[in-house]
């Protein structure tokens, strides 16, 4: 903790908006070590870099996989602005949406364990648009796969996917 504390103060004299941290804290279901020990040995730490960034008035951007839904209130009551990925085929995205949309911005979405890879290019279209009209009303949502795009995505579900984000780019201009 005093190492990354010494890191973002180095860091953050620098002209950019966001620190990003990274850990995976959870599985796909549940806390990998549990709510209550990252509670105790997690949480205290991170709260101090998440502030320590956000003194400096810089956004702060967590990635953790999995299944984290039982610390997102605990994220966004130490000051969290946004949650990558919000896997939905581990997490209601939907749901965490309607949850904590008001307190924070969710990048991600796009399942890389099951829509891609598995689901036909009408499938996923329907659900990128589905995800941008819910998940992205009101703003709050950077959509992107959650995770790198594996070698059994049929090409044909990236193009649609490419050319969904891009017809939604075309609508905001």
């Amino acid at each position: 903790c005093e190492f990354n504390l010494e890191m973002i103060d180095h860091a953050c004299q620098h002209g950019f908006d966001c620190v990003r941290f990274g850990d995976d804290w959870g599985a796909q279901s549940g806390m990998i070590m549990g709510a209550k020990l990252w509670r105790r040995f997690i949480k205290p730490r991170f709260a101090r870099m998440v502030e320590r960034a956000s003194s400096y008035g810089k956004h702060t951007f967590l990635h953790s996989d999995g299944d984290i839904l039982e610390v997102i209130p605990d994220l966004i009551e130490i000051g969290l602005t946004i949650l990558n990925p919000v896997q939905p085929d581990v997490m209601d995205i939907y749901d965490v949406k309607r949850q904590y949309g008001k307190d924070l911005t969710f990048w991600g979405g796009v399942s890389v364990q099951h829509l891609l890879p598995e689901c036909t290019p009408d499938e996923v279209r329907t659900e990128i648009r589905r995800l941008l009209r819910e998940v992205g009303s009101g703003g709050g949502l950077v959509i992107s796969p959650t995770h790198s795009l594996g070698r059994d995505i049929p090409l044909d579900n990236l193009i649609v996917m490419m050319d969904e984000f891009a017809d939604q780019e075309n609508h905001r201009q």
